[in-house]
């Protein structure tokens, strides 16, 4: 994976769908893996991202269908949950201000 420094930017993606699931807060969220920037680097094995006024809310996908998007990446320590430690922290990549804009239908 490439360094991505501190200060990330808005860059094209692509990823793999998985499912969409729910928050505590019943917030729609989508699991997207084998995320790959424009240039095919690996950028994360998986995220999940929030679903708000978003493209897939109406586009129905099955797993594994290659989607495309644009996003924000940032760090996150992970292995918090509600304020409190619940496992060994750990830095990881979370993705920002995403905007979905197509997907590659599979075949049947």
């Amino acid at each position: 994976m490439r360094n991505l420094g501190t200060t990330l930017t808005q860059h094209s993606y692509s990823a793999r769908f998985n499912r969409i699931g729910k928050t505590n807060d019943q917030i729609s969220v989508a699991l997207l893996t084998q995320i790959t920037d424009e240039n095919g680097y690996s950028l994360a094995d998986h995220v999940w991202v929030n679903l708000q006024n978003s493209y897939l809310n109406d586009t129905p996908l099955k797993r594994g269908e290659r989607i495309f998007f644009s996003a924000e990446p940032y760090r996150y320590i992970k292995g918090v949950y509600r304020n409190k430690a619940v496992k060994k922290l750990q830095s990881d990549i979370g993705l920002r201000n995403v905007i979905f804009f197509g997907h590659e239908c599979q075949k049947n």
